[in-house]
């Protein structure tokens, strides 16, 4: 114990003993200190790579190599068609002591951890057969570069794994991702750009930046990635119930990966289909939502759009009118108005003609139709030893009476004796009214004395078989016949002629 302590003891006196030994500072060298001020601000002050314009998601094709045709080039998320835009990087930050920049452009995939993709890059800045792009510039002359022609190639089934083995021969896995995983999760219609950047200083080192990878791009003749846009439909308008067939034609379309929105502010529907309903991936037939206000008096507008499942991917909207409910979709309450309109319309010009018609026009009055006219406006009565100058009134004749027949049936009950013949009871009878409702005529001239005339002989018979025309025939042969002077007494006709006072 007593050894244990002092080595301990020793020890502590030589550790005292050797720290004031020791000088107070370390003299280093004015070159040592130089040297490491420098790495100091190459590590705080180092420039950094910066993508400042993105590739356009959509729009490119990836084409075959067999396809014998350019590859196209892709284009810059701000390309317009008259100003055409390719990705761009820039190196920001200080490059007093940068002589070179080096980037190596390759396709990673698009979900994370980013892979090495088997498609190649294809381009005048590509080398034959790399699938890569490698460029150099110099950052005091310009910051920027600009990739032009470059375009996306696809590589066949068979060959992915000959394309993946390519990239791990040149050294191409920018996140270290190792080759634990095979193609089958991949996603070939879908890659992004990565970019890894080398800096040359001007003493000789090199320095590499952390890769950059962009926004993913995605093949615009794949189904599952393309573009959606609505071409057209052959209806733009509808009731606000919903319920309302529609056609829609529009490009490449995954049947169990796609949806109809309906949208206006916060309101937003789905339009009804199946799966049954998409015809060859370019054709919707669906049916349009309802209105959530049912009790809109106004047309009110609202978007469609095509909206993808998988990455929400939307369209360009198109417009849709929604109509307020009609109640009366076929117009019976507006007939109903019509009809009454009319029938008023004809009630005023028909009173209005009356008053217009002389008196001698108003004895006998023909409506237009019998149910427009009430039984008290058929009323018809005429008394014994009235006059024609305009005390009788007998409405609704038959339309089938000419003037002509009217005169003689006038003349008929000008006659006295004609009335002497006649009942009380047959007299109060309408005469116009007894033939529109069918009354007894046998039993009107069953008391009829035809002594009184003995050429009315005709009227013994029975008239309930005999129409109007052709009642109004045998008076008109009647008054002919009597028409024709004849010497005998009795077939003169008394005239009651006043006598001046």
């Amino acid at each position: 114990m007593a050894s244990g302590h002092s080595c301990r003891g020793n020890a502590s006196r030589r550790t005292r003993g050797s720290s004031r030994s020791l000088p107070s500072k370390v003299p280093i060298s004015l070159s040592q200190a130089q040297a490491d001020t420098e790495m100091l601000e190459h590590i705080l002050e180092k420039p950094k790579l910066v993508v400042v314009e993105e590739p356009k998601e959509r729009g490119m094709r990836f084409r075959y190599e067999c396809e014998g045709r350019s590859a196209g080039s892709i284009l810059g998320t701000s390309s317009t068609e008259s100003n055409k835009t390719q990705p761009a990087v820039e190196i920001q930050g200080p490059i007093e002591h940068i002589n070179n920049v080096k980037v190596t452009v390759s396709l990673v995939t698009k979900d994370f951890p980013h892979r090495p993709h088997p498609h190649c890059l294809v381009g005048k800045d590509c080398p034959d057969g790399s699938g890569i792009c490698v460029v150099t510039f110099n950052p005091h002359s310009n910051r920027r570069h600009s990739f032009s022609n470059l375009g996306i190639q696809c590589v066949k089934r068979k060959d992915l794994d000959d394309s993946l083995q390519k990239r791990r021969s040149q050294n191409v896995d920018p996140f270290q991702t190792g080759h634990s995983k095979g193609i089958e999760d991949m996603d070939m219609n879908a890659v992004r750009l990565c970019f890894q950047c080398e800096l040359e200083w001007d003493n000789g080192r090199k320095d590499c930046l952390s890769p950059l990878v962009s926004n993913p791009i995605y093949d615009k003749k794949a189904t599952t990635t393309s573009q959606l846009k609505i071409s057209c439909l052959n209806l733009y308008r509808g009731p606000c119930t919903g319920k309302t067939e529609v056609y829609m034609l529009c490009d490449k379309v995954q049947k169990d990966d796609i949806e109809i929105i309906f949208r206006r502010g916060s309101w937003k529907a789905s339009g009804e289909f199946a799966q049954t309903d998409v015809h060859r991936q370019i054709a919707i037939v669906f049916k349009t939502p309802p209105y959530q206000d049912q009790d809109m008096t106004e047309e009110v507008e609202v978007s469609i759009v095509l909206r993808r499942l998988s990455d929400q991917m939307e369209s360009e909207p198109v417009s849709f009118t929604y109509l307020p409910c009609n109640p009366d979709p076929y117009g019976v309450k507006r007939k109903i108005k019509s009809d009454i309109h009319f029938r008023n319309r004809s009630c005023v010009t028909a009173k209005c003609a009356t008053e217009a018609e002389p008196l001698s026009s108003q004895l006998f009055q023909f409506p237009q139709s019998q149910s427009m006219t009430s039984p008290e406006e058929r009323l018809c009565t005429a008394q014994p030893g009235t006059s024609t100058s305009g005390d009788i009134c007998c409405n609704d004749l038959d339309p089938d009476f000419s003037s002509e027949d009217i005169t003689i049936l006038n003349q008929l009950l000008d006659m006295q004796g004609l009335w002497d013949a006649f009942p009380k009871a047959a007299i109060n009878q309408p005469v116009a009214s007894g033939f529109d409702q069918g009354l007894d005529t046998n039993a009107m001239f069953a008391n009829v004395d035809v002594n009184f005339n003995p050429n009315f002989e005709p009227y013994t018979q029975d008239f309930s078989h005999y129409s109007d025309l052709q009642f109004s025939m045998l008076v008109n042969e009647n008054q002919s016949s009597h028409s024709e002077p004849q010497d005998s007494p009795s077939h003169m006709i008394q005239v009651k002629v006043e006598e001046e006072p």
